[in-house]
């Protein structure tokens, strides 16, 4: 039986673009204290062959650091399910990595799929050509959630901006518990239709792509064990039914439509520019995200740090 949640369960974690605008619950600044023990990360790393590597949750103590990981760390469990840090840019970049890295630590432990901090950077390919992360492209990528994989699930995704496109790139972050209501009130069959499993084509690099793996990375798009959780990305998806041909019935392609709608909505969008010393730490089930396209500059390529966690 298909347990779809409750209003009273979901209605208080949505939001909207103008709640957040309103809002300061989520954007953190750093302080004087933390700006200290930051000078003593970098005399840590100074004696370390390969700080970013070798740095773990206790390598330094940061007290500082670390209460502001827990108010984020409240915020993204049970407030907006966004944390953005600013006021970084004069950081060097080795101080901006451990910086960064020390905060994650103290929310979760990374997942290392793609490396302890994966850069986000345009490698002139389109994953509408060859199977590759939509994150090694400069395409917009239409509101998601991160990973493909069954059996990974990042509770949290982190990006660290280096530096920013001369245009376009812009990080766009939605309520999923939102678009849940909105389905919930306009299309209460089309919202249970999303309860059901899908398959996912497999595009983490080194990953199992044989058909007999993809047919078993089926998963659910909503689902609710005590929390709502949204794991969705639309083409992948549909890539994977196509490849081991299973067609979506049409009910399923207008849940999909249904949801889009919702997601995109210009009232539920709320638009951040990252700019260099900047950090964002999502809620990767409950907060869908997406990016504008960009266009880059060729002689200093955009470049944000991504991390994923198990929180």
């Amino acid at each position: 039986m298909i347990r779809v949640a409750s209003q009273e369960r979901v209605a208080p974690l949505a939001w909207l673009a103008r709640d957040m605008e309103d809002r300061t619950s989520w954007q953190f600044q750093p302080t004087i204290a933390v700006l200290q023990e930051i000078e003593t990360l970098e005399h840590w790393a100074h004696r370390v062959e390969d700080p970013v590597e070798a740095l773990k949750r206790d390598s330094v103590q940061t007290p500082g650091l670390d209460a502001l990981a827990k108010a984020m760390g409240r915020e993204i469990d049970q407030g907006t399910g966004v944390a953005w840090v600013r006021g970084l840019a004069a950081l060097p970049q080795l101080a901006l990595r451990l910086t960064y890295l020390k905060i994650a630590l103290a929310l979760g432990s990374t997942i290392d799929t793609y490396g302890r901090l994966y850069e986000v950077q345009d490698s002139g390919a389109s994953y509408r050509d060859r199977p590759i992360p939509v994150s090694q492209t400069r395409e917009s990528t239409g509101m998601h959630t991160d990973s493909s994989g069954k059996s990974v699930c990042p509770g949290i995704v982190g990006l660290a901006c280096v530096r920013q496109a001369p245009e376009g790139g812009c990080s766009r972050l939605a309520s999923a518990a939102q678009a849940h209501e909105v389905l919930r009130v306009r299309h209460p069959q089309l919202l249970e239709r999303l309860y059901h499993s899908f398959v996912r084509d497999v595009v983490t690099p080194g990953g199992n792509r044989d058909l007999d793996h993809v047919r078993q990375n089926r998963f659910p798009v909503f689902s609710y064990r005590g929390h709502l959780s949204l794991r969705y990305m639309r083409y992948w998806i549909e890539k994977g039914h196509g490849r081991i041909g299973e067609r979506l019935d049409p009910l399923d392609v207008e849940a999909f439509d249904a949801l889009d709608a919702a997601l995109e909505d210009p009232n539920h969008v709320l638009a951040i520019h990252l700019n260099p010393g900047d950090f964002l730490f999502i809620n990767n089930r409950t907060t869908a995200h997406d990016r504008d396209a960009y266009v880059d500059d060729p002689t200093a390529p955009r470049l944000l740090l991504r991390l994923w966690l198990n929180h």
